[in-house]
Parts: structure tokens; C-alpha cells; sequence
């Protein structure tokens, strides 16, 4: 029969393993966040915030989770997107300021080029 000790050396290699999806998961918004700048598309998108969080939550109710948990942890986890990504645009935003006091297009192409370069994977 196998220990407590088993059991949580398990839980501890599925708690690394969801944090590590959530650096990749958190990454890959930053370069939404960065697309959505360079388009001009705001940062909150209801529609996709709903439908991600009714996704999953089937899609955990299909494997015998509750739903209404994975909608709040979603809940979370987009909260936090947003928060990322707010912030790009207020960096980006400074940046910008700074590069139109200093010249004109070129060095703006330039710091979306590295600002996406920094927050990248």
C-alpha cells in the first residue's frame, strides 16, 4: 500500500507541472497582448472571457469536475491575463511617448520589435 508520503511527492510533481502550463499559458497572452496593440483591439474581450470559461467548465464537468470551480479558477486566470497584458500597453504606451519625442516611425517599429522580443517566449 502506498504512503502519504507517495500520494504528495505525486500532488508536489502536478503542482510544478501546472505552474510550468501556466508560464507557457501566461507567455503566450503576453504576445496576444502584444498583437492586440499593434491592431488597436482592446484588451478585454467578453465574449472570448465567456466562452473560455463555459468551455473548460464542460470540459471538467465531462471528466468529474465541478464546473463552477473551474469557472472561478478561470475566472483567475484571466484576470490575470489581463493584468499582463494592461500592462504591456502601459509600457508600450511609454515607450511610444518616449520614441515620438525622440524621432518618428522608425524607432517605434523598433520597440514594438523589442518590447515583443522581451515578452516573448
Amino acid at each position: 500500500m502506498k504512503d502519504i508520503k507517495y500520494f504528495r511527492q505525486e500532488i508536489d510533481i502536478l503542482d510544478e507541472t501546472l505552474v510550468k502550463i501556466l508560464v507557457k499559458r501566461f507567455d503566450i497572452c503576453r504576445q496576444v497582448g502584444i498583437y492586440k496593440k499593434k491592431v488597436g483591439m482592446p484588451v478585454m474581450q467578453p465574449e472570448r472571457v465567456k466562452a473560455v470559461k463555459e468551455k473548460c467548465a464542460k470540459l471538467g464537468e465531462k471528466h468529474g469536475i465541478n464546473p463552477d470551480f473551474l469557472r472561478q479558477l478561470y475566472e483567475l486566470i484571466i484576470f490575470e491575463t489581463c493584468q499582463l497584458e494592461e500592462q504591456l500597453f502601459q509600457d508600450f504606451n511609454i515607450r511610444e511617448k518616449s520614441a515620438t519625442n525622440s524621432s518618428k516611425n522608425g524607432e517605434r517599429d523598433s520597440l514594438l520589435v523589442e518590447s515583443m522580443r522581451q515578452n516573448s517566449c
